[in-house]
C-alpha cells in the first residue's frame, strides 16, 4: 500500500500527489507495475477517506481543506483551533505493555479519544484497501497474511466531532509472518520521505512521513504489520507529537501474541 489517504482526506480527491522524491532518491518514480497499481487504489480510497471526512467536514468547516497553496510533504499543517482532548488525546493510563512478541493487532473500540466506525460504508470501504494492501504486500514478497484490519476511528456525532476538531485514525493492519523490513517499505507511499523512529516497547521497526500535514507512520515486526494515518487540523496530535502518537497508537493497536 502506498498511503494515499490523507492525501484525499485534505483535498478531497486524488489530485495533490507528493511530488517524487524521498528514500528511494532524488527524481525517483514508480516502476510500471506500481504506478498502474496507485492509480487503481486511487480511486478506491476516495470512498474510504471521504467517509472518514465527510461528516467532520460537514459540522467543522476547518476540517474540510487546508488553506490555499500546496504543502510539501513535512510542512506543518494548517491548524484549527484546539480541540477538546488537547494533544494528550492518545495517552493511556499505565504502562505501555512491553516485551520481545509474538505481537497481535486488534480493533479496539476507541482510540485517541475517537470512536471505531461500524457502518457498513466503513466497512466495505476499509476492506477493499485492505485488499488492495495485501496485493502490494505480495508484490513485494514482504510476507504471509493469516488476518487484516481496515478501520477508521472518529467522532461519532456531531458534537464529537466539534470537540475533536474533526481528527481521525485510519488504519490498515495485518496479523502473519513478515520480513519486517520489505514488509515496511511495502506499506509505505512512493514518493514520500520516511524516517525512521523509536518503535517503542513492543520493538521491531517503526518509520512516519508528514503527507500534506497528515500524518502516516508504518511499523512491522515478524508477526504484525500496520500503518495509521492521522489527521488532525488542530496539528496537536502531529509535527512534533507525531513520533510519541504513533508509539501510544500503537501500544493499544497491537497486544501480545
Amino acid at each position: 500500500m502506498r498511503l494515499w489517504f490523507p492525501l484525499i482526506a485534505h483535498d478531497g480527491s486524488a489530485d495533490g500527489a507528493p511530488q517524487p522524491h524521498g528514500r528511494r532518491g532524488p527524481g525517483h518514480q514508480p516502476g510500471p507495475r506500481r504506478r498502474r497499481l496507485v492509480i487503481v487504489s486511487g480511486s478506491v480510497l476516495v470512498a474510504f477517506v471521504l467517509a472518514a471526512c465527510s461528516s467532520a467536514s460537514s459540522s467543522h468547516p476547518s476540517a474540510s481543506k487546508p488553506s490555499a497553496g500546496k504543502q510539501s510533504p513535512g510542512a506543518a499543517p494548517t491548524r484549527s483551533a484546539s480541540s477538546a482532548d488537547g494533544p494528550l488525546a492518545c495517552v493511556t493510563a499505565g504502562p505501555a505493555t512491553g516485551g520481545t512478541g509474538p505481537w497481535k493487532l486488534v480493533t479496539p473500540s476507541a482510540l485517541c479519544h475517537l470512536q471505531l466506525q461500524t457502518s457498513q460504508q466503513f466497512q466495505q470501504s476499509g476492506q477493499s484497501l485492505v485488499t488492495l494492501s495485501k496485493i502490494l504486500i505480495s508484490m513485494d514478497d514482504a510476507g504471509t497474511v493469516t488476518s487484516s484490519i481496515g478501520v477508521t476511528y472518529q467522532g461519532t456525532s456531531i458534537a464529537a466531532q466539534r470537540a475533536s476538531s474533526g481528527r481521525s485514525v485510519s488504519v490498515v493492519g495485518f496479523n502473519g509472518r513478515f520480513r519486517p523490513a520489505a514488509a515496511l517499505s511495502a506499506l509505505e507511499e512512493q514518493g514520500s520521505t520516511y524516517t525512521s523512529v523509536s518503535p517503542g516497547p513492543h520493538g521491531g521497526m517503526l518509520a512516519c512521513a508528514n503527507v500534506e500535514g497528515s500524518e502516516n507512520c508504518v511499523w512491522a515486526t515478524p508477526t504484525t504489520l500496520c500503518g495509521i494515518t492521522i489527521l488532525d487540523p488542530t496539528g496537536e496530535l502531529i509535527g512534533a507529537n507525531s513520533d510519541a502518537n504513533a508509539v501510544r497508537i500503537r501500544d493499544v493497536l497491537e497486544v501480545p501474541g
